[in-house]
């Protein structure tokens, strides 16, 4: 399927799904196998940036190894969604896939993957599986990406396709940069682009991206900012690393901004990894 409106797609995807719906419980005409090829990988949404060279948004999808990743370019409004999924926020108002999503749910049936199994074109082509196999919608990856994040259904890359990924964001040894690890948060650097998805433009620090146990009873949530470290601001990464690095023993207090909001939580030290 060549390139489609996403207004367009999104009303076409909701009427196949309306129709699987309504005969979910009886014999389908046609249905997919269930099983998944050998060579689909699965892979994690690691993060969606924005790249200066071509001016576009992209979702990285990363291979458990960490070390092959397939950046997928991406329209904004998609950036944004799957942006939001990522961290765990829910939008004031629901995107097209939030409505697919209940629809699905709300009738009995589920989404049993996404697979990301070709490219034709230079254009990648997805298939959301449904319901135990019983059929199979071709997609555009970003809609099928923000549905699967949505439903936490498993999302698949063929292995063929890393092989002419370009290295878009990566360092030289595959990893992805720019995130620290410490007090028991993964953290990443605030961009524009990420600070205006979350609705604060203007803010700066650095954004949690994973929480450990502990820092979730503490009240740090995925989608935080996190802005001072003690009496220190922090701006950068390595400004959160060396705060981080300097507390030995005893309890740090954070100041998050959440939904522009400013409140302070207190960590352990020994938590910091």
């Amino acid at each position: 399927m060549k390139a489609v409106g996403g207004r367009h797609f999104c009303l076409l995807l909701l009427a196949v799904v309306m129709a699987a719906c309504s005969c979910g419980r009886s014999p389908a005409s046609s249905s997919a196998s269930a099983d998944l090829s050998p060579d689909d990988v699965k892979v994690r949404v690691a993060r969606v940036g924005f790249d200066d060279q071509t001016g576009s948004n992209y979702v990285l999808l990363l291979d458990p190894s960490q070390s092959r990743a397939l950046p997928i370019m991406i329209g904004e409004n998609e950036a944004t969604a799957i942006l939001l999924a990522l961290h765990g926020v829910k939008p004031e108002r629901p995107f097209t896939h939030d409505l697919i999503r209940s629809i699905i749910g709300q009738t009995g049936n589920s989404v049993d993957r996404i697979v990301i199994g070709d490219m034709r074109d230079e254009i990648y082509y997805a298939t959301i599986y449904m319901d135990g196999g019983r059929y199979s919608i071709d997609s555009r990856p970003s809609d099928a990406i923000a549905l699967a994040m949505g439903m936490n259904a498993p999302i698949y890359v063929n292995d063929k396709l890393f092989e002419s990924a370009p290295a878009l964001g990566l360092s030289a040894s595959g990893k992805i940069p720019d995130t620290a690890q410490a007090l028991g948060l993964t953290v990443e650097q605030l961009t524009p682009e990420l600070a205006s998805a979350f609705g604060t433009p203007k803010a700066q620090g650095v954004l949690v991206s994973e929480v450990d146990p502990s820092a979730r009873s503490a009240g740090v949530a995925r989608g935080d900012i996190i802005t001072r470290v003690g009496n220190s601001d922090v701006k950068a990464l390595d400004e959160f690393s060396q705060q981080a690095a300097s507390i030995k023993n005893g309890k740090v207090t954070l100041t998050l901004n959440r939904a522009g909001a400013n409140y302070t939580v207190t960590l352990a030290a020994g938590g910091a990894r």
